[in-house]
């Protein structure tokens, strides 16, 4: 048993009426005071860098992206479990509003298991009424190691998007050996983030997929990363080649991992305590590719003329970048994107279009750090930020194949000798 020389206090909900509540463990309870920054709320505790709101805006888009991530892995876990193997005892790291509980816990329910204990582990309480959930919330750092729970205590550890949480010094090391820890003989780990088949890329950034005769996955429209796809070595907009920089740039400064998911892999691979390990990679585009019309032979955009690089727009070079936008406009705008006959459901386009919505809000919910890192005013980030709107949502700015990555990775705890 290892010690636990921290302390946490746990709130609970569950099915059950009369269910006892968890009890509030030895451990000093750590910060849980809020502070509003340009008008948008963020956790208290200047010791952790996690750069994300708090509020309703950002809570709202890490929502709406768990219903991307639920379309582009065909479920809320890769991890398979059989009717007679449903776990008992469900971890989410980083479990925010804990939506993932809550669905999982439905979807166990259906399967005839409302019984499943979930515990939520978080650095601030942003979770909703958990009514009809056997839910409860940990009040806990996941940098802070050990975790406040015993060995053994867990079927099922999941680890959703706690890359921006990852410092340089361990890159997923220690936490995963912990985890690993936490889990009974058998249990399973899954560690799901956004990813680059790169080693040598910031997971962060974004890539433009180059054309492919593999089909994409019917319903997602997403397209499965394997050894023979191919993406261009940077994006084609210039506006997410604005977003590579800077994110990368905010994320080095301070000493969190830009390629945390990259490692992520080879990491449970080499992690002793883990039996077949499996990963599941997936590439949704964030529009209609030019390509993937059967009418299409040649990129319309190559006509134009090279696009100036909007990576540092300022007052100096805004209109001209702007006229070059709107010139090009004429040639990958909806309309023309209309006129085609679009190889897309309804459904696949709404999938894309909300992957596409959920990036362009993730870049305003960093702005505060992207600004202080990259010496960028207010002004000057304004305009940029409009005109990156104008060209994602009404200039068909990102037809080129630039994609969000997906990468799950699991395995199972060897079972004691």
């Amino acid at each position: 048993m290892v010690p636990h020389p921290h302390s946490y206090e746990a709130s609970t909900s569950s099915r059950e009426p009369n269910a006892r509540k968890a009890s509030v463990q030895s451990l000093p309870k750590p910060p849980s005071t809020f502070t509003c920054r340009g008008g948008r709320r963020y956790h208290g505790d200047e010791a952790i860098h996690y750069f994300l709101p708090c509020d309703v805006q950002e809570l709202s888009r890490q929502s709406l992206f768990h219903e991307v991530q639920r379309e582009v892995y065909g479920g809320y876990h890769c991890a398979e479990f059989p009717d007679d193997g449903i776990p008992n005892k469900v971890l989410e790291v980083g479990c925010g509003t804990a939506i993932w509980s809550a669905s999982v816990a439905d979807s166990f329910a259906s399967r005839g298991r409302p019984d499943v204990q979930f515990v939520g582990l978080d650095i601030v309480p942003v979770y909703p009424d958990m009514h009809g959930v056997n839910f409860t919330f940990v009040q806990h750092n996941f940098q802070n190691l050990p975790l406040p729970f015993p060995d053994g205590e867990f079927d099922y550890v999941i680890c959703r998007e706690v890359s921006m949480v990852t410092p340089v010094s361990d890159v997923y090391g220690s936490q995963i050996a912990d985890c690993v820890r936490v889990l009974k003989p058998g249990g399973t780990l899954e560690l799901q983030c956004f990813t680059d088949a790169r080693e040598t890329s910031a997971d962060y950034s974004i890539r433009s997929l180059q054309r492919t005769a593999a089909p994409f996955t019917p319903g997602s429209s997403a397209y499965t990363i394997a050894s023979a796809t191919q993406f261009s070595l940077s994006a084609e907009n210039p506006f997410v080649t604005a977003w590579n920089e800077r994110i990368t740039r905010a994320l080095t400064k301070y000493q969190l991992s830009p390629v945390p998911c990259t490692l992520a892999g080879p990491q449970l691979l080499m992690e002793e305590g883990l039996t077949g390990v499996q990963a599941k990679r997936m590439a949704l585009p964030l529009d209609e590719i030019w390509w993937e019309s059967p009418t299409n032979f040649e990129d319309p955009r190559r006509k134009r003329t090279s696009m100036e690089s909007t990576s540092t727009v300022d007052s100096k070079n805004r209109k001209n970048s702007l006229s070059v936008h709107r010139r090009s406009s004429t040639s990958v705008g909806s309309n023309q994107s209309q006129s085609l006959k679009s190889p897309l459901s309804g459904e696949e386009k709404a999938v894309r279009e909300l992957a596409r919505l959920t990036f362009a809000q993730l870049i305003e919910s960093l702005e505060p750090i992207l600004r202080e890192t990259n010496s960028i005013a207010m002004d000057d980030w304004d305009r940029w930020y409009k005109d990156m709107m104008v060209n994602f949502f009404q200039h068909g700015g990102l037809q080129g194949g630039e994609c969000v990555e997906f990468g799950s990775w699991w395995g199972q705890k060897a079972p004691k000798e």
